[in-house]
């Protein structure tokens, strides 16, 4: 009641140029009016300080944290003063601010917080463990029934199973050994599962990978369970931790990779000869093992007595052959969605193509230029590389490199760069206007903050910093993949430096952030011009520009 949104305009303080600041509420009262502000603070009229709320959730899905950042910047007569920020915290769930006349009191507020121990212990927090991220947004409507049913489904099967080898227990203490055995081993891969989330759809082939070396691992220490037989429910429930790991990763990335083979909407026909092939092989893997046993049995009758080296040379070979044909295998794998490692290959690609002219000599035109023109996609259209050309170099065995030397955040904690540790003014100022977009030539669902070490003496002349990049509650794909490609397109002018005539140590914070606003506003030119040709060339090379897993999800946005 008795508001309006108006848009604010300003001018950023040394630049010298007009600027559009982000539209804030004004709360209109006699006499004088505030921007966004708390009701106790009073403002002079004729006045244009500005405050700007952020909220960022910081840990859960549905048990939240929630960091609310508040950036006073003074006003024009005030130019002794400096941007202020100040940081809380919260488990409620964040409110807009509230002008006079609200109807809204503290006690309701206090009504919308609930109590630490039940959120640990609500169902909410313990259905998220289960649950697909960002559920249930991320999914469709008849989810949640087929999944209950499918539960249900489980546990009748498990005590249907458990009830036809009852007696196999020959007393009470076997069952609850092997009780305990495969019940930490299953708890394992709940936990497993919960943490890697999404990861089994952007990386499928790591996973796949790092499930085989699981299984492998969790096979040795079954191999020598039989030399410390006192250990042996220590060492049988931590390998079947490891087996459970590995079965769960290895069924969520093969139904990953099995949509890529895909071509008629056959999934279910790929996926159950898949499972054919995979008892098939089983039969014969059961049947070469057997084999070995009975060899092994002309060495001694007792398994406890068999000299581990030729436990160790029948073993190994296959061990490191399993190894191998899954690394053999997956590189065969064509994953067309983008995640970050696939999108820096193919945006830096096409990025050291468009700088080419620029840095050869300054009279060529820039990118932003060539979009009059079709030679800008023919350039991408013979750079942009295709899905199975970066799947057949696609570093999944170790960490990626990325291709760019300077490096990139994604999504932080907003508050760690004000905190009081480094709540200095250049630094507050810097990611106030990265939130208000001033370097922007239009209004984006995306925030870049260019972060350079304050007060670190270097004689280098490259810039030794980083970018951050943030999104807005309301980003949508195309959003992410143009914030993505600008936040790329800036690391790459920020690798030369300032110039060669001055040393990173001879620059003032000041001229650092004037330095690194230009290059951020020429970028940001520049992808404008090229973004929607460099997706359209993306999709005619094969690439799902909608498929993006360049982001933890949306739970660490933010809202403004």
């Amino acid at each position: 009641a008795g508001t309006k949104w108006k848009h604010v305009s300003g001018t950023a303080a040394g630049s010298g140029k007009r600027i559009d600041l982000i539209q804030q509420r004004r709360l209109l009262s006699t006499g004088s009016e505030s921007v966004n502000t708390k009701p106790e603070q009073t403002r002079k009229k004729n006045t244009l300080s500005t405050t700007l709320n952020v909220r960022q959730r910081t840990s859960g899905s549905w048990r939240s944290q929630w960091q609310m950042l508040t950036f006073s910047s003074p006003a024009p007569s005030d130019p002794d003063q400096t941007t202020t920020c100040q940081i809380e915290t919260t488990s409620k769930l964040p409110t807009p601010p509230l002008g006079p006349g609200s109807s809204s009191t503290e006690k309701e507020e206090e009504q919308q917080a609930q109590d630490g121990l039940r959120n640990w212990l609500s169902p909410q927090t313990t259905l998220a463990v289960f649950l697909p991220k960002g559920f249930p947004e991320s999914v469709t409507t008849n989810y949640w029934p087929f999944a209950k049913w499918q539960f249900v489904h489980n546990v009748a099967g498990s005590v249907t199973a458990e009830r036809s080898i009852s007696w196999f227990w020959q007393d009470m203490a076997a069952a609850l050994n092997w009780i305990i055995k495969d019940g930490l081993g299953q708890l394992g891969g709940v936990v497993y599962a919960s943490f890697v989330s999404d990861k089994f759809d952007s990386e499928p082939k790591r996973f796949r990978f790092q499930a085989t070396v699981a299984m492998q691992g969790a096979n040795i220490l079954e191999l020598l369970t039989p030399l410390w037989p006192g250990s042996f429910l220590m060492i049988a429930s931590i390998s079947n931790i490891g087996k459970n790991m590995a079965w769960l990763a290895s069924s969520a990335t093969r139904a990953q990779m099995n949509k890529t083979f895909a071509l008629r909407d056959n999934l279910g026909d790929i996926t159950g000869k898949s499972g054919s092939q995979t008892t098939a092989a089983g039969l014969v893997g059961t049947g070469l093992g057997v084999i070995i046993a009975a060899l092994m049995n002309y060495v001694s009758e007792d398994p406890t007595a068999l000299p581990l080296v030729p436990m160790c040379l029948t073993f190994l070979p296959f061990s490191i052959f399993n190894i191998y044909s899954n690394y053999r295998s997956s590189q065969f794998v064509t994953t067309l969605s983008l995640n970050v490692p696939r999108a820096e290959t193919v945006f830096y690609e096409a990025l050291s193509e468009l700088s080419k002219d620029r840095l050869k000599s300054k009279d060529q035109p820039s990118p932003a230029q060539e979009t009059t023109s079709s030679d800008l996609e023919s350039r991408l259209a013979r750079v942009v590389p295709t899905p199975d050309f970066v799947a057949h170099d696609e570093v999944f065995v170790s960490a990626f490199q990325s291709p760019f030397k300077v490096g990139l955040e994604i999504e932080p904690a907003i508050g760690k760069f004000v905190s009081n540790e480094r709540n200095d003014s250049q630094r507050v100022r810097a990611v106030e206007e990265a939130l208000k977009q001033v370097n922007f030539k239009q209004q984006e669902q995306y925030y870049i903050l260019v972060d350079q070490p304050m007060g670190a003496a270097t004689e280098r002349k490259t810039f030794d910093g980083k970018v951050v990049i943030w999104f807005d509650r309301k980003a949508k794909g195309s959003d992410v993949i143009q914030g993505f490609y600008h936040a790329c397109s800036l690391r790459l002018k920020l690798e030369h430096g300032p110039g060669e005539q001055t040393s990173s140590s001879e620059k003032s914070g000041t001229e650092w952030g004037a330095w690194s606003g230009a290059m951020t506003q020429e970028s940001h030119e520049e992808v404008l011009a090229v973004t929607p040709t460099l997706v359209r060339t993306m999709g005619a090379k094969g690439w799902d520009t909608e498929s993006l897993f360049l982001t933890d999800g949306d739970g660490y946005r933010l809202q403004i």
